[in-house]
């Protein structure tokens, strides 16, 4: 697969990766079929989110194809055609349960940059 990852000092680079596996039961693997970077990227490519780690992917504004799912997966299947929330939540933590999934206190959650590609 493609990603275009932060490399820090205002550097982005396209470069190939070795496609994800599933990590957790409730996890998804959609082939992005179109994408975007949005204003948050480019706070991160002119260095404005201090979390934002060298190697982690941007672009998180996408849809695309399921191609596998955890096996706690019960809205999304195989070939459902899907857009991708920018947030990652757990959706039992006070937050999420109030609908303030960008403060997700679960460990990847919220606006957690959490998809560094090493």
């Amino acid at each position: 697969m493609k990603a275009y990852l932060y490399l820090g000092n205002g550097r982005l680079c396209l470069t190939q990766k070795p496609k994800p596996t599933l990590e957790n039961e409730r996890d998804a693997i959609v082939k992005v079929t179109l994408a975007s970077i949005c204003t948050s990227d480019l706070h991160i490519k002119y260095g404005f989110v201090p979390r934002a780690e060298k190697g982690i992917a941007i672009g998180h504004e996408a849809v695309g194809v399921v191609e596998e799912v955890g096996a706690a997966v019960r809205n999304v299947k195989r070939g459902d055609r899907v857009s991708i929330n920018v947030e990652t939540f757990c959706g039992n933590c006070f937050f999420c349960k109030h609908g303030f999934v960008n403060n997700c206190t679960d460990k990847n959650g919220g606006w957690a940059l959490g998809c560094r590609i090493d």
